[in-house]
């Protein structure tokens, strides 16, 4: 299993930390109004649209390829169907307060995410070592973002 972590970069930062261990394996970037998302692994750059009326799915960039797409079915449910070179995914909330999730293959469950520290904006990350790492934290994003828009309900904006 490939264990990460995600931390806020500061506190009022929309910046993540990605790390395995001592290393940081890249930063995520997230803009404060419309969701967006960018990254770099080994030299490569990626981004993240969000797409939707309500911007809960979202498509992952490489160049102008799309190499990774996620759909919330449900605008009620924390569950996502996500697709990438054939794979299909599904990364679903366990109980009621999200602080849990599940990557499921088909119905085996292949990784979990924990959100941690009192805001929930930390994050344990567990993948199988063969997923890319770049599904990895595009699967940090989905999480991230879903806590950003709980967030924003709660406080009524």
């Amino acid at each position: 299993m490939a264990v990460l972590h995600a931390e806020p970069k500061k506190l009022m930062s929309f910046g993540t930390l990605i790390s395995s261990g001592d290393q940081i394996l890249t930063e995520l970037d997230i803009s404060a109004f419309r969701g967006k998302g960018r990254f770099e692994l080994d030299g490569e750059s990626f981004t993240i649209e969000p797409e939707g009326f309500f911007r809960t799915n979202a498509v992952l960039h490489k160049g102008s390829s799309v190499i990774a797409r996620a759909t919330q079915p449900s605008f009620f449910r924390r569950r996502f169907e996500i697709s990438s070179a054939g794979h299909r995914l599904v990364l679903e909330s366990e109980g009621f307060m999200g602080r849990e999730y599940v990557l499921l293959l088909g119905s085996q469950e292949i990784g979990r995410i924990q959100r941690e520290g009192f805001t929930g904006r930390k994050l344990h990350l567990e993948f199988p070592d063969d997923m890319p790492s770049f599904l990895q934290v595009f699967v940090a994003f989905l999480v991230l973002s879903q806590v950003r828009r709980e967030a924003a309900a709660a406080s009524g904006s």
